[in-house]
């Protein structure tokens, strides 16, 4: 059996060296703990020797202490465990290299079950060489052995599962597949990763289905874009996972993956993007390209040259006779209904008829708009055009799909619009939802300001009823009203700045798995050490009796501060292939550090009303109510909040759903939206501008 194996003078599991990324990175993190603990301890004996009542001071700090030790020991074994864990396989390209063909055939198995491609007896699409100028020639794709007389073009031809051997029989494995809208290009990208992986051995190439759309080639050398989705897509290749992002880039680098780079024409730089491939790729390196065809010459001829020395190929339309075949497939015994039109099809091979449903797309409409038994397919000869035909596709596919499909068409078509208004973000990410609210950082922080207020306003009322003090509802309405109007003020405010600085399509997911529970705690821990030995040390400075409550406090809001921008740094790249599992997470992170400060603030001031008079339970719900209202200010953050910000807008308007990840996921598994990475995006674009109208 043939494969595909790592080009010449690279062996099939080549050592990669790795250069000690996990162990880089993480001894600059416990670098900067040491120091920050040294900080620390010099800055508190300081503040110890120079004050007044040492002895007493410095009994309360030992028993604070040792409770802060005990959690560092804590956190250190655990992150001993996990990093002794991960050191196993993290240096193994092997091990990596077999997991990931692992992970990818998972991958596009699911994706090509929700697209139907999975059936025993799929549309056999058609390709054969382009006849237009964008091929290099014979002797260049073939190489020096190519006899005299060789025609100019490469008769290559066959069906979609023939791919993989065209791709087989070509010397420097690389080709371009071209078509037009709706010609099945990135369902045929699909089938030729599964149909490659099927037929790999151990150490050979993995085949890895990337799409273009998220790659910007004026930030990004191909090699680390790749290398980006490959950790963003897969868990085990990010940072926290068993091999690493660093494993990644080398596989890359190595070219023991084999790129299928699935729609250039939806990169917004197309020239720079073919310049940037063939710059990686070169002459040698097996790749696979997809394209529209139009776009694609249009590219070529303002380039001058071809892709390396790549085959161009072209899916051809549809025949009358496989259309026939294949709408005739697969319905109940007995069920004649599509007759009719199969004979007209085959009767007419290039009437109106066959034109329309001379595209995948148009064959999937109609097979899916006719499935109801009390539908009736010959319906469609009674169209006079081809662009009737499409419109009456269109127009039957949702309900055939959606018993009742008035709302999931208007939650459709809201969200078509949004991002026909916002080409720079075409797929459905939940963390880029909120883009979507009118003025959204604005919305966005007005709504934050207002639950920090209503949280302050409880915390008020709380305390008032604990501590015997005559607090009446319509007092709490009131603090109520102007902490929640301060607030929304204070958050539109700031929202509107930062909207101003920043690009109104800079939303990305955060990489909550890179943060860690271990490294939120010792962020936190770090940080913390620091700003109690800082604030000890400044107060000494100053000549100032500061209490240790103040200290500590300060310290701990540094810490807060530290941890909760370590769980929010933002990735370059579409984020984890669950959706449902990224906002999980990013839910989970945001809660987690939200606990975090809350508590660490509510010691800290509790300490210091225990050290100036005294602390009872009003008191300590007062501290718990300031310690969360001021967490407000970093946790909240996270993108699950924006998330569930702009759901909660759009619910109440009765523009989405309430279970808008669970409409999402239902949509994606009757097929009308497809899954990229964490996001969806509509099957085809052909799709959404229907919606959109």
């Amino acid at each position: 059996m043939r494969t595909l194996t790592p080009a010449p003078g690279r062996s099939r599991a080549e050592a990669v060296p790795i250069i000690g990324n996990h162990v880089a990175v993480n001894s600059g993190r416990w670098r900067l703990a040491v120091v920050a603990f040294a900080v620390s301890v010099i800055g508190v004996l300081t503040w110890l020797a120079t004050s007044e009542d040492a002895l007493d001071v410095g009994d309360k700090l030992a028993s604070v202490t040792g409770a802060v030790l005990a959690l560092a020991g804590l956190v250190v074994g655990l992150l001993t465990l996990r990093a002794g864990a991960a050191a196993d396989t993290s240096g193994d390209p092997a091990q990596a290299l077999e997991d990931l063909a692992g992970l990818v055939l998972r991958q596009w198995e699911r994706e090509a079950g929700a697209r139907g491609l999975t059936r025993q007896d799929p549309l056999d699409v058609r390709w054969a060489s382009t006849r237009r100028p964008v091929a290099p020639s014979a002797k260049d794709v073939i190489g020096p052995g190519v006899v005299a007389g060789e025609p100019l073009r490469l008769k290559l031809h066959g069906g979609v599962g023939r791919l993989a051997d065209a791709l087989f029989e070509l010397p420097g494995h690389q080709l371009v597949l071209l078509g037009e809208p709706g010609s099945g290009k990135t369902s045929a990208a699909m089938l030729l990763v599964l149909h490659l992986l099927a037929r790999r051995e151990p150490g050979d190439l993995v085949p890895v289905l990337l799409p273009l759309a998220s790659w910007d080639p004026a930030e990004q050398d191909l090699d680390a874009w790749m290398a980006q989705r490959i950790s963003a897509d897969h868990p085990d290749f990010r940072a926290r996972g068993v091999h690493g992002p660093g494993l990644a880039r080398a596989l890359v680098e190595k070219r023991l993956v084999l790129p299928v780079l699935d729609a250039l024409d939806e990169v917004g730089s197309k020239v720079d993007a073919v310049r940037g491939i063939a710059r990686v790729v070169g002459r040698n390196s097996p790749f696979v390209l997809t394209c529209r065809a139009d776009d694609y010459e249009e590219i070529i001829r303002e380039t001058g040259v071809p892709v390396g020395r790549a085959a161009v190929v072209e899916l051809t339309p549809v025949g009358a006779r496989e259309a026939a075949r294949y709408l005739e497939a697969g319905v109940l015994e007995g069920d004649r209904r599509w007759r009719p039109v199969t004979e007209a099809l085959l009767r007419e091979p290039d009437g109106v008829l066959a034109r329309a449903l001379s595209t995948p797309l148009a064959v999937y409409l109609a097979r899916t708009a006719f499935t109801p038994l009390t539908s009736d397919p010959a319906d469609l000869l009674e169209l006079p055009t081809s662009s009737a035909v499409e419109k009456h596709l269109l127009e039957a596919y949702l309900p055939a799909l959606y018993p009742c499909p008035e709302n999931p068409r208007r939650w459709l078509a809201f969200l078509a619009r949004r991002l026909a208004a916002r080409p720079q973000a075409r797929n459905l990410g939940w963390w880029r939802l909120f883009l979507m609210l009118p003025g959204p950082r604005t919305v966005v922080g007005a709504s934050r300001g207002l639950l920090t207020g209503a949280v302050f306003a409880t915390t008020i009322l709380l305390h008032g009823r604990l501590s015997d003090q005559p607090v009446f509802a319509v007092w709490w309405l009131v603090v109520l009203a102007v902490g929640a109007v301060a607030g929304a003020v204070a958050g539109a405010l700031a929202g509107t700045v930062v909207g101003a600085v920043r690009s109104p399509d800079a939303a990305r997911l955060p990489s909550y798995l890179v943060a860690s529970w271990g490294r939120a705690a010792g962020g936190l821990l770090a940080g913390g050490l620091a700003g109690i030995g800082a604030s000890a040390l400044a107060d000494q400075l100053a000549s100032a009796r500061t209490p240790l409550g103040v200290v500590v406090t300060t310290g701990s809001i540094i810490g807060i501060g530290w941890s909760s921008q370590a769980l929010a740094k933002p990735i370059s790249v579409n984020a984890p292939v669950d959706p449902r599992g990224g906002l999980a997470g990013d839910r989970k992170a945001t809660i987690f550090v939200t606990a975090l400060a809350t508590t660490t603030i509510t010691v800290g001031l509790s300490m210091w009303t225990w050290v100036e008079g005294g602390l009872d339970v009003p008191a300590l719900v007062a501290m718990a109510g300031l310690g969360l209202t001021v967490s407000c200010v970093w946790p909240l953050s996270g993108a699950w909040v924006d998330f569930t910000i702009a759901r909660t807008w759009f619910a109440l308007c009765g523009r989405l759903p309430w279970r808008l990840l669970g409409f999402l996921e239902e949509a994606h598994e009757r097929g009308v939206l497809r899954q990229v990475g964490a996001a969806y995006e509509f099957r085809h674009q052909r799709l959404q501008q229907h919606f959109s109208r």
